[in-house]
């Protein structure tokens, strides 16, 4: 079965970080986004790709290759204007030809068995079936609501409320490339322009519920949270350090991950903080709840909480970075939402 992986968003919410790479290349544990994301596929048996491109797409393209390194064989799918969830597999309907395929966000962590969720798919007749979870903020995330049956009702609201148990919509669907054609060429919402009016008009499309762990890795303040979340071995003193970074004598390191050639200097502290590779903490200097990007540096003796740091080059002149900026000389640093 071919996989579709939609890697084209501009990534608005996740800024300041998408000012450096598109987000499904963020770095997450040390790796890529998409290599977790591919591997998993690949584990299971899905070994045809595509994915779309528009925003820093040589990010991309740099970060997965040809993925003959991940088990897997891509082919790339650029947009010249964002084309949304339905409208990039839209705009490659040819590839799927009359198989189903399979359809994911490119933002998402997750680990649940999408074997399971092809077959459950294939015997029940909907044009789409829906990977779905328990939602743990309606507020949040907008309700996908099913009856007894798994027959999806209402899709945050629409096409209109409906009773029944809510879920979260976790990104990752199977579809049958039919109901594409439903679709004029351009921008359009797998939910908004698809799926609800399928729905509406009586259409089956059925939601299954999946165990297994999904991050939603959409916002900055999530990103941080479920990377700490998951760094491995147990206690508050857990890291993840890359064998090529150096850490200096009598620094400290409390659920930290810590990327290739990064710096910590001699009595530094970084707790609950993400490190991408590159990024220097300077003696004595003091880094919490923060994500420093390749080139971001604390100075000795400051204390960077709550912010993401990047070189101020990289914000100079712009107003959609993501929060709050404060700049000390070369470094710009953005509140964290």
């Amino acid at each position: 079965m071919l996989v579709m992986i939609l890697a084209a968003g501009l990534g608005l919410r996740m800024r300041p970080l998408t000012l450096l790479r598109a987000k499904p290349v963020l770095p997450v544990l040390n790796r890529p986004l998409l290599h977790w994301t591919i591997e998993r596929l690949a584990a299971q048996g899905f070994a045809d790709v595509v994915v779309n491109l528009h925003h820093l797409p040589r990010s991309v393209t740099v970060a997965l290759g040809d993925g003959s390194a991940l088990g897997v064989r891509i082919r790339y799918a650029r947009e010249t204007k964002v084309l949304g969830t339905a409208g990039g597999p839209r705009a490659v309907r040819d590839v799927f030809g009359d198989e189903a395929f399979l359809l994911v966000n490119g933002d998402v962590l997750f680990d649940f068995d999408l074997r399971d969720l092809v077959a459950r798919h294939r015997g029940s007749g909907a044009a789409a079936t829906l990977a779905l979870r328990r939602n743990p903020d309606v507020r949040r995330y907008g309700a996908v609501v099913t009856d007894r049956s798994g027959r999806v009702r209402s899709l945050a609201g629409r096409p209109r409320p409906a009773r029944g148990t809510p879920s979260l919509f976790t990104g990752v669907h199977v579809m049958e490339p039919t109901l594409l054609d439903r679709l004029p060429p351009g921008p359009a919402s797998a939910v908004d322009d698809l799926y609800a009016p399928f729905v509406d008009e009586g259409g089956l499309v059925r939601g299954v519920r999946v165990g297994g762990t999904w991050y939603d890795l959409g916002r900055p303040r999530l990103y941080l949270d479920a990377q700490l979340r998951l760094v491995p071995g147990r206690g508050r003193d857990r890291s993840l350090v890359e064998p090529s970074a150096r850490v200096g004598s009598g620094a400290l390191l409390r659920r930290a991950v810590v990327g290739a050639s990064a710096e910590v200097g001699s009595g530094a502290r970084v707790e609950r903080a993400v490190l991408w590779e590159g990024a220097r903490v300077e003696t004595g200097a003091t880094v919490e709840d923060a994500i420093l990007v390749t080139g971001a540096v604390v100075r000795r003796g400051e204390a960077a909480r709550g912010v993401a740091v990047l070189p101020e080059r990289m914000a100079r002149g712009r107003d959609d970075v993501g929060g709050p900026v404060e700049r000390r000389g070369d470094m710009a640093w953005v509140a964290i939402r």
